[in-house]
């Protein structure tokens, strides 16, 4: 099999490239490349192909030649126009579901996310899985531009699907893992600010559950759905663990004493207004903003029984996978030294 990659320069796509390169039933494996995007540290067998998924002809010449499209790219900022999601998230599913049906390509699976099946505080139990989220509009009130565009785009994968093209969905929960830095890897930007001591407070309420899945298992799943009849929808998911229980894990592994103040709803909303404000003057990325305080308000627990029964998918605890990920940063230099983490 001969696969085209979208997004596999970012935190999690060169964890799947890595395991797609790893499949002996994958040939050949190309990426769609950016002119500024990096193709440092791949593997010399790996293909890339010039091209943007806004662009829906380098799409098309991209897939020439290849079996499947994985698509994986996605704008994951804390800050940019609306008009880039929109562009970006939704668009470019509409411009690889194009490229992929004159290309003939036998699967296209798609990597939405958890934000697309919504917070889970409403469902059963407190916890959603693929089956929720609908392809009608609906009346839902969006938490911020990436919420809603993975949403539209998850909705016109399921589309597809309904209407018999050889489209499947994968919805990783809330990644975390040693990788690339990006403002996708929310979880590990998280661990070294508490770890360098630059938080004053704590977000949300400790009874919220997240959904937290390490960056190697969520890559074992994608290709796992990827050699897996087309048609399917999957949750990737790993434990879903309270935010106390969270910040408990990390003063554990860690040695270092997390923030007890936990502000308030109104005070932090209005912290993240003004530091928005801050950062585009400054062109800068905000560390606070309404969104991200509208995001610790929810729940966010999914089950993944599904993908376990079809494709065999198995997720580390959240205690080993961050011990893991301590310790990689220790060992790159990007954990704090134990005089700075008693401060």
């Amino acid at each position: 099999m001969k696969v085209l990659v979208t997004g596999g320069t970012g935190f999690l796509g060169r964890r799947v490239v890595a395991e797609l390169i790893a499949n002996p039933a994958v040939e050949q494996v190309r990426l769609l490349v950016r002119g500024g995007a990096s193709r440092e540290r791949f593997p010399k067998t790996v293909e890339f192909a010039p091209g943007d998924v806004t662009d829906r002809l380098s799409l098309v010449r991209a897939c020439q030649g290849c079996d499947a499209i994985l698509h994986a790219a996605a704008l994951v900022k804390i800050l940019a126009p609306t008009k880039d999601f929109d562009r970006i998230n939704v668009e470019g599913i509409k411009n690889a579901l194009t490229a992929a049906e004159s290309a003939g390509l036998s699967r296209f699976l798609y990597v939405s996310s958890f934000m697309a099946l919504g917070p889970t505080e409403g469902g059963p139990g407190g916890v959603l899985d693929e089956s929720a989220g609908s392809t009608e509009s609906g009346d839902r009130t969006w938490i911020n531009d990436y919420e809603r565009t993975k949403t539209l785009a998850d909705r016109i994968a399921r589309q597809a699907i309904a209407q018999g093209a050889p489209v499947s969905v994968v919805y990783p929960g809330v990644i975390y893992g040693p990788g690339e830095l990006t403002e996708g890897n929310i979880v590990v930007r998280h661990l070294l600010d508490l770890a360098h001591r630059r938080l004053p407070a704590l977000l949300g309420k400790p009874e919220r559950r997240w959904n937290y899945v390490h960056v190697e298992d969520v890559a074992r799943g994608v290709v796992a759905a990827l050699e897996h009849p087309p048609g399917g929808r999957y949750v990737l998911g790993g434990e879903n663990v309270l935010q106390a229980d969270f910040y408990r894990t990390f003063e554990e592994l860690s040695g270092i004493r997390a923030p007890r103040w936990r502000m308030p709803d109104a005070v932090a909303k209005l912290f993240g207004a003004a530091d928005k404000t801050l950062a585009r003057l400054r062109k800068k990325t905000p560390q606070l903003t309404p969104d991200l305080v509208e995001v610790y308000r929810h729940d966010w627990a999914y089950s993944s029984e599904h993908a376990k029964a079809e494709l065999g998918y198995r997720s580390r605890p959240l205690k080993k996978g961050l011990e893991g990920t301590i310790a990689w940063l220790r060992e790159s230099g990007q954990w704090p030294s134990p005089k700075v983490a008693k401060r």
